[in-house]
């Protein structure tokens, strides 16, 4: 089987994964950010010219990096999803690398190489767009959903997670990081970037 059509088996596979074991609580970590996941590592896949390895790697970890969340609670979803690939694509002599590569997803990242540098601000991207205040409400919707509970201070939790945060590729350093600072500044209700204290 090639790449190509293995990349739409799983695909479809999560795809249907999101169906089957629809969560209303997950605003957020839906098929639709996987989808959008997929969308901007092709991207990244593309703009460095990526081998059918190593494409094969990222998109097969963009699709299952948040398959977890459908099985349990945030934490360790990361594992869970790994769990998930592992079944799934139990004989393909990649399952290491796209296990390593959903795992530097989990908070604090830690990339380690191209790849999951890639994946990391795939997953990210929307920090970097107009996309972003509309996806932060919908980060907020979902953590109060699932922990039945309000969270005071949302504008500043969230401000600290963009200060904290980075993009790691050439490429989203130099497409997102303006609309970033917008962003940043859109939280402190100030036309000019934030400076950390």
């Amino acid at each position: 089987m090639s790449a190509i059509t293995l990349l739409e088996k799983i695909a479809a596979y999560v795809r249907n994964l999101f169906a089957i074991h629809h969560q209303p609580y997950l605003y957020y970590h839906n098929l639709s950010h996987t989808e959008n996941v997929a969308k901007h590592a092709a991207i990244l896949s593309a703009y460095y010219q990526l081998n059918e390895r190593d494409h094969f790697i990222l998109m097969a970890a963009a699709w299952f990096h948040d398959t977890g969340h459908l099985f349990g609670d945030a934490e360790k979803h990361e594992e869970r999803s790994t769990e998930l690939m592992l079944r799934f694509l139990d004989t393909s002599v990649y399952k290491k690398e796209i296990a390593t590569c959903i795992l530097a997803t989990k908070m604090p990242v830690h990339p380690e190489n191209l790849l999951e540098m890639m994946l990391c601000d795939a997953d990210t991207w929307h920090l970097g767009t107009d996309e972003f205040i509309q996806e932060d409400e919908r980060v907020w919707q979902e953590l109060e959903a699932r922990r039945g509970q309000h969270f005071e201070h949302k504008t500043a939790l969230s401000l600290k997670f963009m200060q904290q945060h980075q993009f790691y590729t050439g490429y989203c350093i130099e497409h997102l990081s303006e609309g970033k600072r917008r962003n940043e500044a859109s939280l402190t209700g100030n036309s000019e970037f934030p400076q950390n204290s």
